[in-house]
């Protein structure tokens, strides 16, 4: 009888064993689990606090010190170097020291700071909710237009053979690329001369609200408020509404789209009358047109004082031929309808002497793009304007079939139930210099904007999770 009762008892603790054992699998958490929800709240909830902070993050210092006050809110581990880069780390898991690291980059750059926003969300992400993965190093990078002066400065140390690397760009159109163009920026300068005005009615014409941002393949869908500008100095010329140019700017960057633009004319008194329709239907047509498309857009115009100086009659023609011809869009297109190149004219300034014009060009083709550089200089050289090619960036091509792009593709269909397709990215990257600090290293440029910032964070945080997993 006693054997029994402890055969009982050893059955009954081996039940209870058991069902603990099977209670504490099931409440194993998958790291891939309601991942979608978790991605709503915290992307949202982060891109909400950047947006709500961007009238502080005026300056590079000022987005450095959002950066970095919140990694030590969230215990993450950072540094910044010398040149401004804000360098985040997060070790590898327990049993996953093995593990090959992964590197995310992305800029921040105050003069587009609201276009680096979705890129700046979907590294926080990743850094802070890192878990059963390898190490993963995200740095953010200094940037001062596109210059890319601040991962040029970066230490090779974080670049191992063995290093997975991620690009995070910003663009209007979303995707995962293994080429990234070339590009050259030009600065275009006329010597002006000025003189008294003769006509006597002054007006500003401006357009301002517009996104800006790294110019890309959809150049021809963006509004060029610089060569809206130019533009409508022909046409009130083939109106027969006489006018003298005083001033013209626009842009802040010669890498980027400008944000606005505007200039100030005098007109015929006695065509003030057409001019005032002619720039009623133009404005009100304009406006109506983009108000949904680019929210803040503002097409206007206004009576101001007259000006001391107009810029001399030829030398007004001379600059309105000069940016009628100027490189400005889609440059070439390859048989298939691909977009190869592309061109922008992003800046203006007018000075005492001179109308500065500043342009840059990007290409996935390098012989293309010395086409370009040889015919703006040519047109400078035939329009007497002075001509300077002021930076470049190379061309990077990376490999689109090795493990780390396969495992990649393969995270993106789990998590967007969607093939992906990589693709040549028209705008240069990142990606250019650090596959110059080490040509071993694995590289994957991703653009990103609101509508795919979701699924790319997503596919990538799969990545990580199914990658480690498997390579534990």
């Amino acid at each position: 009888m006693k054997r029994k009762k402890i055969a009982i008892l050893l059955l009954i603790t081996c039940l209870i064993t058991g069902m603990s054992l099977m209670t504490s699998c099931n409440n194993t958490e998958d790291p891939t689990k309601d991942l979608s929800a978790k991605l709503d709240s915290k992307l949202n909830a982060y891109k909400t606090d950047l947006q709500d902070s961007a009238d502080t993050m005026n300056s590079n210092k000022n987005i450095r010190n959002y950066l970095t006050s919140w990694a030590k809110e969230k215990g993450i581990s950072y540094n910044v170097d010398k040149a401004g880069n804000v360098i985040m780390t997060s070790d590898a898991g327990k049993g996953y020291k093995e593990v090959a690291p992964t590197v995310i980059l992305c800029s921040y750059d105050e003069s587009q700071f609201s276009s680096y926003i979705d890129p700046i969300v979907m590294a926080l992400y990743t850094i802070k909710n890192n878990e059963s993965t390898g190490k993963l190093t995200v740095i953010f990078t200094a940037e001062n237009g596109h210059s890319l002066s601040g991962v040029k400065s970066l230490s090779s140390s974080y670049f191992t053979d063995d290093t997975n690397v991620f690009c995070i760009n910003s663009g209007q159109k979303g995707l995962f690329a293994t080429k990234t163009g070339a590009s050259s920026s030009y600065r275009s300068t006329q010597s002006i001369s000025y003189t008294t005005p003769t006509l006597t009615k002054a007006y500003k014409i401006s357009m301002t609200g517009l996104p800006g941002g790294q110019p890309d393949s959809k150049t021809s869908d963006m509004i060029n408020p610089i060569t809206r500008m130019s533009s409508l100095l022909s046409s009130l010329k083939s109106s027969g509404i006489s006018y003298q140019l005083a001033s013209i700017n626009g842009g802040d960057d010669d890498d980027l789209y400008a944000k606005s633009a505007s200039m100030t004319i005098v007109i015929d008194a006695n065509k003030e009358e057409s001019f005032i329709e002619k720039m009623d239907k133009a404005t009100e047509k304009f406006n109506e047109k983009n108000k949904d498309e680019f929210k803040g857009i503002k097409y206007s115009y206004k009576k101001v004082s007259m000006p001391s100086k107009v810029i001399s009659t030829s030398d007004c023609n001379r600059f309105v031929s000069f940016m009628y011809t100027l490189l400005d869009g889609v440059y070439y297109k390859d048989d298939d309808g691909n977009l190869v190149s592309i061109t922008n004219i992003s800046s203006i300034k007018t000075t005492d002497s001179s109308i500065r014009i500043g342009s840059v060009a990007y290409s996935l083709d390098k012989a293309n793009l010395k086409e370009i550089d040889t015919g703006e200089e040519t047109l400078c050289n035939l329009s007497g304007i002075s001509y300077k090619k002021t930076s470049s960036i190379p061309l990077w091509e990376g490999k689109s079939d090795t493990k780390f792009t396969t495992a990649v593709a393969a995270a993106y269909k789990d998590y967007v139930s969607q093939t992906l397709t990589y693709s040549d990215s028209v705008p240069s990257s990142l990606a250019s210099y650090i596959s110059q600090k080490n040509s071993k290293c694995d590289i994957i440029s991703i653009t990103v904007n609101d509508n795919v910032v979701k699924d790319c964070t997503g596919a990538l945080v799969t990545y990580l999770i199914d990658t480690n997993q498997k390579d534990k």
